[in-house]
């Protein structure tokens, strides 16, 4: 440690006059190691330009290797700019392989197409929603309909045809829709609305024969199917997910060489995005702004055989961790949280708790007041919100 060679130092030693004689004796007791130990990040710096795109959630502009599955849901959508009904979609394969971003950037890019200012769009969780009740009331709610609880679903789908006359055409995409507890939902959205596009995202690859046979011959939809990333293709979309997420020269070459090798492997890019966080996590544990084979190799060791899935439990448990801290220390500032979840024995370092705590504000679950400088950098207070939305904030 750097400390005790420096308390080693005789007195007269550090009464030098001039520093290249001080920089002499110094030289020999600076280690490589303690070198990086003067290069420490400052309590508010971080070598994160965004963690958000990190996120499993997170939709990138751009998306290597799927423009061609791009392409082919925007094909299905366009006939709706054109006043007819557009294609349905079930789209298909294992988890981790880029399904459900590449159709939420096809749609989310209708809003850069004055074609499609007045076509609706609507996005649906079906483990979630997983109803037929619940589905119509995410729909309604996406619709901005309110006073909504109380309805049938009859009068459901009545207030919802009635607010799709002020559209040109609708695309609903309804994820996990293997995940729906009924699929009557399907049957009446199909019933109901003629201009449609609507794509059912799937891990299953026999969807199409597990529906009921009076959804599929009004469905009569294209099945477009996601392979696995290759080696290559992995690597191009860690590296580029890496521009989103670290400022430029934190990642060594051989340090990311190793992360993506080892994440294509797994066949889920969800994976390689989970060793990125780790590793530059661990990165700013150490108080360095490089990540090194060093951090990696933690990183690796630390998910183990784990499987994807617990991978983002991990996360959606460290989340819920925080706020619980949020809603029970409620009007505490940051740092007094921080403690609380130490107690709590919270694993994280002080920069990814704050990251939480900023992904929970953005999902309107709490409420970040700064207050000004604190003891080691900026501070908040921080007010619960809870989990239920309330019908006007749609």
């Amino acid at each position: 440690m750097y400390f005790s060679n420096l308390f080693m130092i005789p007195l007269k030693l550090l009464q030098l006059k001039t520093l290249p004689r001080l920089e002499k004796f110094l030289k020999p007791l600076i280690t490589e190691k303690t070198m990086n130990s003067f290069n420490f990040l400052g309590s508010e710096e971080t070598i994160f330009s965004n963690p958000d795109a990190l996120d499993p959630d997170f939709i990138p502009k751009l998306l290597p290797h799927r423009e061609n599955e791009q392409q082919f849901v925007a094909t299905a959508i366009k006939p709706l700019f054109h006043g007819r009904t557009g294609i349905s979609l079930i789209v298909s394969g294992p988890s981790g392989v880029g399904k459900t971003v590449s159709v939420k950037r096809v749609v989310m890019d209708l809003e850069e197409h004055e074609e499609a200012d007045n076509i609706a769009k609507i996005n649906v969780n079906c483990w979630k929603a997983n109803t037929t009740y619940k589905v119509l009331q995410e729909i309604s709610l996406q619709l901005g309909l309110r006073f909504i609880q109380n309805l049938k679903t009859n009068e459901l789908i009545n207030k919802v045809m009635d607010r799709l006359k002020q559209y040109d055409g609708i695309v609903i995409v309804l994820d996990e829709a293997d995940k729906a507890g009924d699929t009557d939902f399907l049957y009446h959205l199909l019933e109901n609305i003629k201009k449609r596009t609507i794509i059912l995202l799937t891990n299953e690859p026999n969807l199409n024969a597990k529906l009921d046979y009076r959804i599929v011959s009004r469905l009569t939809p294209e099945n477009l199917e996601f392979k696995s990333y290759t080696r290559a293709e992995t690597f191009d979309i860690l590296k580029e997910r890496i521009k989103y997420a670290f400022y430029q020269g934190t990642w060594n070459d051989n340090a990311f060489e190793k992360l993506a090798n080892v994440a294509s492997g797994y066949k889920d890019i969800r994976i390689g995005l989970t060793l990125l966080k780790i590793s530059g996590e661990l990165a700013e544990q150490d108080s360095t702004k490089k990540i090194t084979l060093e951090h990696v190799e933690t990183a690796i060791q630390r998910i183990g055989n784990i499987k994807p899935a617990a991978v983002n439990k991990t996360f959606k448990d460290e989340e819920k961790l925080v706020l619980e801290i949020c809603e029970t220390h409620s009007g505490k500032t940051t740092g007094e949280l921080y403690k609380e979840y130490k107690i709590a024995r919270g694993k994280k370092s002080e920069k990814t708790f704050k990251r939480t705590l900023n992904s929970l504000e953005k999902k309107r679950l709490i409420k970040l007041k700064p207050t000004g400088e604190g003891f080691q950098g900026r501070s908040s207070i921080i007010n619960y919100l809870g989990p239920e939305r309330k019908l006007t904030d749609f």
